[in-house]
C-alpha cells in the first residue's frame, strides 16, 4: 500500500510540474505601436526608440526585426530578454527620396507564441526645404526655330538663408538664370528657362542643376521637356 501511495504521489509531482513547465511562456507588450514624427525637411533622417516588455513567465527571444523597404532600419538591443525585463527597437528613417505624407512599417518576430510577429510603424510628413514650382517644365509642342521661356520659382521653407549655386544645364539648346542668388527664409527666387531647340530634334529632354548651400538636401534638379516632331512642325 505505502509503494502505491508513493507511486501515486511522484506521478502527481510529475504532472503538477509538466503543468507549470508548460504555462511558462513569453509575451511580447509595446505600448507604443505607432510614432508620428511631425513634419520633417526632404534629407532629415528621422530617429526613434520602440519600448518592449517581456511580461511573460519564459525568456523572450527576439528572432528578427525587418523594415517595409530600404529607406528605414531597425535594430533590437537585445537578442533575449527575460521575463519583466524590457528592450528596445531602434529605428531610422532616411526621408531623402520622400515627399508628402509617409508611412514606414518595422516588424518585430519574437517567439511569443500567442503574438510572434508585432508591427511597429513610423508616420509624419516630408516637405522640401526648398520648394521647385513647378516641379518640372514641359514646353510641350515646340515650332522649328522658335525659342520658348518659361519661369520656376524656388521658395525657402526652412529656417536660414539658402546661397544658390553652381547653376547649369546639361545641353546647350537650354539656358537659366536665376533672378537673385540668395534666397531668405520664406523668400522667393525665380529661374528663368529658355529653350532653343536644335534643327533636326524630334524630342528635348534636359536639366537645370543647382545647388542650394545652407539647406539639407543640396543638389537640386529641374527636368525640362518638349515635343520637336511631328506635331510641333505642323505650328509652323
Amino acid at each position: 500500500m505505502m509503494r502505491l501511495w508513493f507511486l501515486a504521489g511522484t506521478a502527481w509531482c510529475a504532472s503538477l510540474l509538466f503543468a507549470v513547465t508548460s504555462w511558462a511562456a513569453p509575451a511580447v507588450s509595446v505600448p507604443e505601436l505607432q510614432h508620428d514624427f511631425g513634419t520633417v525637411f526632404q534629407g532629415e533622417t528621422v530617429r526613434h526608440v520602440f519600448v518592449f516588455t517581456n511580461s511573460g513567465t519564459a525568456p523572450l527571444k527576439v528572432e528578427k526585426v525587418s523594415s517595409s523597404c530600404g529607406c528605414t532600419a531597425a535594430l533590437a538591443s537585445a537578442k533575449i530578454v527575460a521575463p519583466g525585463e524590457r528592450g528596445e527597437v531602434q529605428t531610422s528613417f532616411d526621408s531623402t527620396r520622400f515627399r508628402g505624407s509617409v508611412s514606414k512599417t518595422v516588424y518585430l518576430y519574437t517567439n511569443d507564441p500567442a503574438q510572434p510577429m508585432v508591427q511597429l510603424q513610423l508616420k509624419g510628413k516630408v516637405q522640401a526645404e526648398v520648394s521647385i514650382e513647378p516641379q518640372l517644365v514641359n514646353f510641350g509642342a515646340v515650332a522649328p526655330k522658335r525659342t520658348v521661356k518659361s519661369t520656376v520659382k524656388l521658395l525657402n521653407q526652412g529656417p536660414r538663408e539658402v546661397q544658390l549655386e553652381g547653376l547649369e544645364t546639361t545641353t546647350p539648346e537650354l539656358a537659366a538664370r536665376l533672378s537673385a542668388n540668395v534666397v531668405p527664409s520664406g523668400g522667393t527666387v525665380e529661374v528663368e528657362l529658355t529653350l532653343t531647340p536644335k534643327p533636326g530634334q524630334t524630342r528635348f529632354s534636359g536639366y537645370v542643376l543647382l545647388k542650394a548651400a545652407g539647406a539639407i538636401r543640396h543638389d537640386l534638379r529641374i527636368p525640362v521637356y518638349a515635343d520637336l516632331g511631328e506635331r510641333a512642325a505642323s505650328l509652323n
